[in-house]
């Protein structure tokens, strides 16, 4: 029982995997005709198996001096790097296939790119006997296994999630303006927390403790108090500068009215 079921796995992870196999290269170049197959589509850390077939055209010859198979993908999406190699030199060829399985890195994802190069020669015929040699150097590239963006496809997923929990608590969807209103606001509050950090790390090094909430709120009372008594004070400075002025033109007032002499009646 155990046996039939292994064997039915196998099976069916074989089915699966030639289900996932797509030709992403069919072609025939002077002397030789090309087929590359591979993985469809595939994930970071998960497998590509490719299968590469160089058959000869009937009815010349054809002498490889040089052959080279390569697959890159691209790093975070962006740079060219070498998944693959694969070399052959200094062969006869009729029938040659080539088959790999190989791991893509962990941040590699986008579509994978193939390319072929071939240095051969090729025996024509000629009628009444002898042979036309003819050199060739080939260089061939086209795209292969898609390799899925798992990252983003997981922060798409959060994102969904987000959207379904805002929707449950407000009624609404999230809409384009209110995730960078959000992005924006996360921001600020990342800046007013780095600089209450700050702060608390001042107070730890001047008091030798750290700023708790109850501290907090006892120092903004104390400086809402003592702004109120900085206000009564600018109020009594301006109203003692009002009497002093009045006094002065009290004073003014009355010295010009005890030294002004009357006017004699003629």
């Amino acid at each position: 029982m155990i046996l039939t079921l292994a064997l039915l796995n196998t099976i069916s992870a074989q089915i699966h995997q030639e289900e996932n196999i797509k030709t992403f290269f069919d072609s025939a170049a002077p002397g030789i005709k090309i087929q590359v197959n591979a993985t469809a589509e595939t994930k970071p850390t998960q497998n590509i198996t490719f299968s590469l077939r160089l058959t000869r055209i009937k009815d010349v010859d054809v002498s490889v001096s040089y052959f080279n198979f390569s697959i890159y993908g691209f790093l975070r999406g962006q740079d060219k790097i070498l998944l693959n190699s694969t070399s052959d030199k200094d062969f006869k060829l009729d029938i040659k296939q080539y088959k790999r399985t190989f791991r893509v890195p962990e941040n590699v994802w986008g579509i994978a790119y193939g390319e072929i190069t071939l240095r051969y020669t090729v025996g024509y015929p000629v009628v009444g006997g002898g042979t036309l040699n003819m050199d060739y150097d080939l260089t061939v590239g086209f795209p292969m296994t898609e390799i899925e963006n798992v990252y983003l496809k997981s922060l798409e997923e959060q994102l969904n999630e987000l959207n379904q929990t805002f929707t449950q608590c407000f009624g609404k969807s999230l809409s384009r303006d209110e995730l960078l209103t959000l992005n924006e606001t996360l921001w600020l509050l990342e800046q007013k927390y780095e600089l209450l950090n700050a702060l608390n790390q001042t107070f730890m090094e001047c008091f030798g403790k750290n700023l708790t909430k109850d501290e907090l709120l006892s120092l903004k009372q104390e400086y809402d108090s003592l702004k109120g008594v900085k206000s009564e004070l600018d109020n009594t400075r301006t109203v003692m500068i009002f009497l002093v002025v009045v006094a002065v033109l009290f004073v003014a007032t009355t010295a010009y009215l005890a030294l002004r002499k009357p006017k004699g009646y003629i």
